[in-house]
């Protein structure tokens, strides 16, 4: 399957990758846990009409839509694991803990499962 990228609508963001079985785009929105959201298209074009369709049904039609994801998180954690952190960012060459932070989780969960 390929998969593609279209841009969120009303706070929602797809993931969409092209089914060779089916032959055409198919996709859903991720993190919703209690409702799904997905849709499909021959083009990409399509597609995107139809994940704006289903958005907009979902919002309408759904008493509480769960939120979805925003791409951040709010993390707690200890000035020593904070100044370890930041520590180990900058002896890996990243200025930047945050960005470091998010390549160290992408490399843990993406790669490694």
């Amino acid at each position: 399957m390929k998969t593609s990228t279209t841009l969120p609508y009303r706070g929602y963001a797809p993931h969409i990758e092209y089914s060779e079985e089916d032959g055409c785009y198919v996709g859903w929105v991720p993190g919703l846990d209690l409702h799904g959201i997905s849709f499909e298209g021959g083009t990409e074009d399509v597609v995107r009409a139809d994940f704006e369709n289903a958005v907009d049904y979902y919002l309408e039609s759904t008493e509480n839509p769960e939120k979805p994801f925003q791409g951040f998180i709010t993390l707690r954690v200890t000035a020593e694991m904070h100044s370890r952190l930041s520590d180990k960012a900058r002896r890996a060459g990243s200025a930047d803990l945050n960005a470091w932070l998010v390549r160290e989780l992408s490399d843990s969960v993406l790669h490694n499962g």
